[in-house]
């Protein structure tokens, strides 16, 4: 998520300090299809480059979708449709953006949003994350998602375990 801007033909480095800007989340929890809203705190910035991602893992595969991009930014493809966002040009962005992502229809796990920010061309911050958000459990400590069908399979399974236990 580094962006490759450019000095002179010599590549820029991020920022080393801590970002003024945040990633706030509405939730604590995910549900399939159930959108999420992610604001972008801070000065104004130019760009960013945004994704949500599973927290504590080496696969950097983008999870869900983004839609519905406020002005002057836009949906990008990094691994599917619409799984990214960036901005669309240079004009500055408001000081509290508003982005829209939708949960996959699969449980990723605990999930965060990471955003790449510039708040100029030669100044930007990499990797901002916002709180995790963890799946919605349906209290039977299954994460939401399990098929019914599957369930039921489990629950026969273990009845069959139990009514043949010797």
């Amino acid at each position: 998520m580094t962006p490759g801007h450019l000095n002179g033909g010599a590549n820029l480095e991020p920022q080393s300090s801590e970002s003024p800007y945040t990633i706030d989340v509405n939730a604590t929890t995910y549900e399939q299809g159930k959108p999420i809203e992610v604001t972008v705190k801070g000065a104004g910035y130019k760009g960013i480059l945004m994704q949500a991602r599973k927290k504590d893992s080496d696969d950097v595969t983008p999870v869900g979708t983004w839609t519905n991009p406020p002005n002057n930014t836009q949906l990008v493809e990094c691994d599917a449709p619409d799984d990214a966002l960036t901005h669309a040009n240079d004009a500055n962005k408001d000081e509290e953006s508003v982005y829209t992502w939708i949960p996959p229809d699969d449980i990723a796990g605990i999930v965060e949003i990471i955003a790449t920010v510039a708040e100029t061309h030669d100044i930007y911050w990499v990797k901002i994350p916002s709180s995790e958000i963890s799946p919605v459990e349906d209290g039977s400590g299954a994460e939401m998602g399990a098929s019914p069908s599957m369930l039921l399979m489990v629950a026969v399974f273990i009845g069959y375990l139990i009514s043949n236990r010797k």
